[in-house]
């Protein structure tokens, strides 16, 4: 696995539901549609990527997320478990990594306005993976403004953040540069389309950044419930599919 997917990886894929919270498991960018008091989300999925030299890995993604106040978030990420088939190299399995990432909603979105909703998130990544392969065993911080407008039928987000990464004795890892960019529009009542762009800057000499896109699709089947699948590529040539559930309360 290389420095920057051993990095990335546990970031988790995150997009907006239609409903009231702003983050499920459906794509990675966060959007800035926070919910009220009370309000929460379970959130669960199965990943299967595969790998251009034909090699595959499986995890599962888990998200919990609460509403602090009208204006607060707390999202909580385990990785529970991931196996990974390399093809020049024998498997391996373990315990991902956990995320911690409180938010806050700084600026409201105003329709009569062209400025847009501005949250302010700090990703906390706590080093719990119990294989070297998996995860880089330190913590690292990501502090993130999360920008969000409506624009007549589409939702657009954008993630601005900066990975501060703590280095292994064995890796001279970098600090990174993270970009997300996001449209959903809601092509019927249940129905939710979402499409994407991610980038970061290289996570460690000698390896370049990474360039993903991704589409997704998200059915409603009530006000607590809902369905997705998403299909991404990145310019390492890694296909990523993705399909789970979200539980609103």
């Amino acid at each position: 696995m290389t420095a920057l997917r051993k990095i990335t990886r546990t970031a988790g894929i995150l997009i907006a539901t239609a409903g009231l919270l702003h983050a499920d498991l459906v794509l990675e960018t966060e959007t800035a549609e926070l919910g009220e008091q009370g309000d929460g989300l379970i959130s669960a999925a199965l990943q299967f990527e595969r790998e251009k030299d034909g090699g595959t890995a499986y995890f599962t993604v888990n998200q919990f997320e609460y509403g602090i106040t009208d204006r607060s978030e707390i999202l909580i990420e385990p990785f529970f478990y991931e196996w990974d088939h390399p093809k020049d190299g024998p498997s391996y399995s373990g315990v991902g990594d956990l995320e911690v990432t409180p938010s806050y909603m700084m600026v409201l979105d105003d329709p009569h306005s062209w400025i847009p909703a501005a949250v302010a998130a700090f990703k906390l990544k706590v080093p719990t993976a119990t294989n070297r392969d998996i995860g880089t065993g330190e913590f690292d911080y990501q502090p993130y403004i999360i920008l969000g407008k409506h624009i007549g039928p589409w939702i657009c987000n954008a993630n601005i953040g900066y990975d501060f990464v703590t280095s292994t004795k064995d890796e001279n890892l970098k600090n990174q540069i993270i970009l997300d960019l996001s449209v959903q529009r809601n092509v019927t009542e249940n129905l939710g389309l979402y499409a994407e762009i991610f980038s970061n800057s290289s996570p460690v000499k000698g390896e370049n950044g990474t360039f993903a896109a991704a589409i997704a699709g998200e059915y409603k089947f009530n006000e607590h419930f809902n369905v997705y699948t998403s299909l991404g590529f990145d310019t390492d040539k890694v296909m990523t599919l993705r399909s789970g559930f979200n539980i609103e309360f």
